[in-house]
This record gives structure tokens, C-alpha cells and sequence, in this order.
């Protein structure tokens, strides 16, 4: 994010010298601003340490020759109240007004106010701690609090810069300071769409019963069980049955009931039967608070997220296992569909990060990776010499077009042992990657592509893979990806590429960003709230940083 024109902040800047030298701030004040910029801590505040922010403060003040831009005369200026109810609303935003300090700069400001005049040391502390926490309150907002790397996502933040001197200076001004602060939220209609779910969960958290039902290990349409009427209750309060929903016969499971569960389980990742299982009854007992957390860490995330983006992009969302194609309207996508992403055990996770997808291939080769060689076909191509015909695979020197083919004998398997040969299948209909295959350029070779197994996209979860991304439409998004490379990519002549005799590489005129991403929650233009299981463990893991405070991981 790009900070505020040169000549507009030297205006700036002049104009706060000139003020504050009408403010007849005292000598001893400076000093103490300059000593605690100096020292990175700040001895009143929760999160006392700011080397975080330490650079930026020390650049503010210096352009102020130390003088203060919320005080006059030991007194809080008018905007210095204004600011602090920017602050205030951090927790409509998703993130913490406790994290910056909000009540204490109130109590501060109340304090300062009824005095008849401050010390030196106190106008230094109130100054530099309503500046930090309106640096860190916009950055947290533009950026996010914890970097995206330090979580597991290989995201860059690093455009989306801010000039926070200048946004300071700027807040000081600005007769609504506000309006500001809020402009600087992602303008992505997936995270407006996310926002506007909070003040619901924060109501549900706040008014509704969490204790956990007590169903059997099966519920199934029909049965009847004590519980029942209290999960017309759940159900009702989360808004998938109505309040005035009632049955003659309270303890049958049955009727619109049956039906809010398959309303429940479908935006929960779950598949939509109507029978309470195990998935079902646990997806039930998260209390809305720990949804209302995982409403916040969705919009954490988003805020690593391009601001918005210019063009047509891919984003794969790997704990609800779809893919959505952006084209022309950020509402909605041209085209969506199941994807299978790496499994969540034996290290098989499809990472998270961003790069643009640069060429398609028709009919591609499999090139086996060494480990899956070794640990997966090695072992039956040993047992059984057949192995290899049978798959379509062959044994080659380099996956390079026109590599020399090794006829299987004992003296090449040795070589294919010792890594001196290299094993990939022959393009197909069974070859593994389906009929195409979708690159853009990673550091853990991960790719789209089709695949022969087919049934796995009817599973609710589909962590199946080692690491790649199936995708269930594989026609659909070869038109989507090459409708814009200024050919006629018909259905039809996409289908004949694939059915094609000879492997075929379309080169993308355009290069087509291409973002894997995790939430387990995802909201629609209508309103409606997805959730899904933090199937890699990655919300812990980004609430443990967050627990942390103040400096969070840069």
C-alpha cells in the first residue's frame, strides 16, 4: 500500500512545527519523547515493548523536532478523543481494541483533562502511546498483526506498504479520522463479506447456551432421543431452523428438523444426509465463540491478501477443498469446483502461497518425484517386472522431451534405485495428472491438474493427495485460464488437445496470479457463513502467535 504524496506530507510536516511551537511544549518533554524512542519500551502500556513500531516513531518525532501532536498545554487536543474512538472500534474490524490500549488512553485522556497541568513525563508517555497505537492499530488493519511466513504462508506483504509517519501526522488532522483508518481495510468483497458476519457472532457468543449435546453415536431420521428438543434449540438459535419451529412430537427426529441438519452440515464441509454422525455432533458442540474466533483468523488471513486485484485470478482454498476462478466481477467467481488437496499426514500438506501460472500442458507426463519412487513404486516394480507396463510407466535419464527410454532389465532397476534413472508415466487417460495440467512455477512443484479418480470428488473431505491440487472440472478451468490468451479455446478444441495423439504446451500470454489459501471460513455476497475443519492445524497455530502479543513475528 503506497503512502501519501511527498509534497502533501512536507505541507504536513511544516504545519505540525508551526503548531507545536504555539503548544509551548517544555524542553523536558522532548527529552523524555526522544528517551523513550531511544529505548523500544513504553513503561505504561500492556504490550510495553514497541521495537516494532521503534523506527517509524523515532522518523514521526524527528520531523517534529520531538514536539507532541495530541497535547496543548499538557492537555489532550479534541482530535486526540476522536483518534481514540478509531481504536475503540478495532473489535468490528476483527481485531482487539485491548491491543491498543484503548481504555488506558481513555482513562489517560480523562486524567489529563481534569488536571491543571501534566509533568513532562507524563505528556512524553499519553504522546507517544496514542502515536504507537495508532501505527500499530493501521498496520494491523492494512497488513495484518502477524506476518503471513511466520504462520506457514509463503505470502508477501511486502507491497502493501504504509507510510505511517505520514498516516499519523494525517489522523491529527483529519476531521474524521475514522473514515481514514477504515480505508485502509482490504477492499476484497471476500473479506467485506466475512466482516459483516461478525456483529452475528459476536451476538451469538455473547447470548447463547454452549453446552455440548448428548446425541447417540447415530442419529437418523426418525429415531427418537431425549436430546432432540434441545437440538431444534441449537439449531433455531444459529439460524438454520425457525424460532417458532415446533413438532407434535418433540423427541422424534424428523420433518423440517432432518432438514436444518442437512442445511447445517452443507456449510459446515459436511456431507448434507441429514444423519448425525460423529462429524455432524462435533461441528455442532463448537460454541459460537470459538466460531467467532475463527471468523477473526479468516480476516487476519484476507489481510495478507493483494489489496484488490486488477485482473482475472485463481484461489484455491484448501480446508473447504473448492477452487474459485475470479474473472471480471470480484463477487462472484466464472467458475468453481471441488478440488482434492495433499492429505494432512505424512507430511503430504499442500503448502500455502502464491505464484502465477504461466503455461498449460495437454496430455502431460507424470514426473514421479524421487520419494514417491522410492517409497511407493519401487517395491512392486522389484516384485513384479510387469509393474511398469502395466502403469504406463518408464524409465528415463532426465525428465527432459526426447530423453532416452531404458528397457526394464536388472541393470537399469539398479539404476533407477541408486537415482541415476528417473521413473515417469506416459500421458493418458490413467496417467495420474488426468489429461492437463496447470503450472505456475513454485519452489515445492505444486500444480493443478486433472485425474483419473474420479470418485474422490464426491467425498465431503478430500485431503487425498501428496501435495498437489486434483480439480474436479478440468475443461472448465482450461477455458476459464485460456479464454484470455487472444485464441479461440472452444470445449471443444480443449477436449481434442486432450485427446490428442502427441503432449502439447500452451505458453499463457498473460501470466494468471494463482493463490493456495487457508480458512476455515468463507462468507458469500448473501450473507451465508461457511465453516470448515482446520484440517492441517494451521488456526492453532496462527492463535498461538496471536496470544503472544505485541511484537508479533515480522
Amino acid at each position: 500500500m503506497g503512502g501519501f504524496p511527498r509534497g502533501r506530507l512536507v505541507a504536513l510536516v511544516a504545519a505540525f512545527l508551526i503548531g507545536a511551537d504555539a503548544a509551548g511544549t517544555t524542553p523536558d518533554a522532548a527529552a523524555h519523547i526522544d528517551e523513550l524512542l531511544a529505548s523500544g519500551v513504553h513503561p505504561r502500556l500492556r504490550w510495553e515493548r514497541f521495537t516494532d513500531f521503534q523506527e517509524p516513531l523515532r522518523a514521526l518525532y524527528l520531523a517534529q523536532g520531538s514536539r507532541p501532536l495530541w497535547l496543548d498545554g499538557g492537555r489532550p487536543v479534541k482530535q486526540a478523543s476522536a483518534a481514540l474512538e478509531c481504536l475503540r472500534m478495532a473489535d468490528d474490524q476483527g481485531l482487539n481494541s485491548s491491543d491498543y490500549d484503548a481504555d488506558l488512553l481513555g482513562g489517560w485522556i480523562e486524567k489529563l483533562n481534569d488536571d491543571r497541568a501534566a509533568s513532562a513525563e507524563e505528556v512524553a508517555q499519553f504522546e507517544v502511546a496514542m502515536s504507537l497505537a495508532l501505527m500499530r492499530y493501521g498496520s494491523n488493519l492494512a497488513r495484518g498483526r502477524v506476518h503471513p511466513r511466520a504462520a506457514g504462508f509463503a505470502l508477501d506483504v511486502a507491497s502493501k506498504r504504509l507510510d505511517l509517519p505520514a498516516l499519523v501526522q494525517h489522523l491529527a488532522r483529519d476531521p474524521r479520522p475514522c473514515e481514514a483508518i477504515a480505508g485502509l481495510e482490504s477492499k476484497l468483497p471476500l473479506y467485506r463479506n466475512l466482516k459483516a458476519a461478525l456483529p452475528r457472532y459476536r451476538g451469538l457468543a455473547e447470548n447463547n447456551d454452549v453446552s455440548a449435546l448428548a446425541l447417540p453415536p447415530k442419529l437418523r431420521p426418525g429415531d427418537r432421543h431425549g436430546e432432540v428438543p434441545a437440538l431444534r434449540k441449537r439449531l433455531a438459535a444459529l439460524g438454520f431452523l425457525s424460532q417458532e419451529s415446533s413438532s407434535k412430537e418433540p423427541e422424534v427426529y424428523a420433518g423440517d428438523l432432518v432438514e436444518a441438519v442437512a442445511r447445517f452440515q452443507e456449510r459446515h464441509g459436511l456431507a448434507p444426509d441429514g444423519v448425525i454422525g460423529k462429524g455432524t455432533l462435533a461441528a455442532l458442540n463448537v460454541p459460537p465463540a470459538a466460531r467467532l474466533r475463527q471468523i477473526r483468523l479468516g480476516l487476519e488471513r484476507l489481510r495478507w491478501l493483494p489489496e484488490r486485484f486488477e485482473g482475472p485470478f485463481i484461489l484455491v482454498n484448501i480446508p473447504s477443498f473448492r477452487l474459485y476462478g475470479y474473472g471480471q466481477d470480484p463477487e462472484r467467481p466464472e467458475v468453481s469446483m471441488n478440488v482434492v488437496v495433499g492429505r494432512s499426514s505424512g507430511g503430504h500438506n499442500t503448502p500455502v502461497f502464491h505464484s502465477d501460472m504461466t503455461y498449460v500442458v495437454f496430455r502431460p507426463y507424470w514426473n514421479l518425484p524421487r520419494a514417491i519412487t522410492v517409497k511407493e513404486m519401487l517395491p512392486g516394480i522389484l516384485r513384479d517386472p510387469g509393474y511398469l507396463a502395466r502403469h504406463n510407466l518408464e524409465l528415463v535419464p532426465s525428465f527432459g522431451n526426447g530423453s532416452q527410454v531404458y528397457e526394464p532389465s536388472l541393470e537399469s532397476l539398479e539404476m533407477l534405485s541408486a537415482g541415476s534413472l528417473k521413473l515417469r508415466q506416459r500421458p493418458g487417460p490413467k496417467n495420474a495428472l488426468g489429461l492437463v495440467k496447470f503450472a505456475f512455477p513454485n519452489n515445492d512443484n505444486i500444480y493443478l491438474h486433472g485425474t483419473p479418480s474420479v470418485n474422490l470428488f464426491q467425498r465431503a473431505r478430500r485431503d487425498f493427495s501428496h501435495g498437489c491440487i486434483r480439480v474436479q472440472d478440468p475443461v472448465g478451468l482450461a477455458e476459464f485460464v485460456l479464454k484470455r490468451q487472444g485464441e479461440t479455446w472452444t470445449q471443444e478444441r480443449i477436449e481434442e488437445a486432450m485427446n490428442g495423439a502427441q503432449s502439447r504446451t500452451v505458453t499463457l500470454k498473460q501470466p494468471l496470479p494463482v493463490y493456495i489459501y487457508y480458512s476455515t471460513v468463507l462468507a458469500e455476497p448473501d450473507g451465508t457463513v461457511r465453516f470448515f475443519e482446520d484440517i492441517y492445524g494451521l488456526d492453532r497455530v496462527l492463535e498461538q502467535l496471536l496470544e503472544k502479543g505485541f511484537p508479533y513475528p515480522s
